[in-house]
């Protein structure tokens, strides 16, 4: 499979919020790094994050705060560590509802846990370890 080309890096700290003079707020790096993030129904996060085979939402803490009128900030912090010893190179993925996230309907998130930019993006066809929402 041929290697997938470099795509460009944007940090949501350059970015600014629509209508507003303040800049997005910037990752914590004082946070665990998680694969990735995303927004999906308009209404439930759903976290990559690292795991040895024992991770689930249970293991985080979530804090959410109102950063600006309809924007909040999250921030995931790990109570355990996952002391499994299974192989999971893509981790797991969690969701979270925006309603028990206290983001009302139209609300948007901004995960400020930093995202893990030197893991390789090449979805590997043997991916055995299958992540679901828990």
């Amino acid at each position: 499979m041929p290697a997938m080309p470099a795509l460009p890096t944007i940090k949501i700290s350059d970015m600014r919020i629509p209508g507003t003079v303040r800049q997005a707020p910037a990752p914590d790096p004082s946070l665990e790094s998680i694969i990735y993030w995303r927004v999906i129904e308009d209404d439930i996060l759903i976290v990559h994050a690292d795991t040895n085979g024992c991770t689930s939402r249970a293991d985080f803490r979530v804090d959410v705060q109102q950063y600006l009128d309809d924007i909040y900030t999250v921030r995931l912090t790990r109570r355990a560590a996952d002391r499994c010893q299974t192989e999971a190179p893509w981790g797991i993925q969690l969701g979270f509802g925006f309603e028990e996230l206290g983001v009302p309907i139209g609300g948007q998130v901004i995960v400020l846990n930093p995202v893990d930019t030197e893991r390789p993006w090449d979805w590997n066809e043997n991916r055995t370890f299958v992540a679901s929402r828990r």
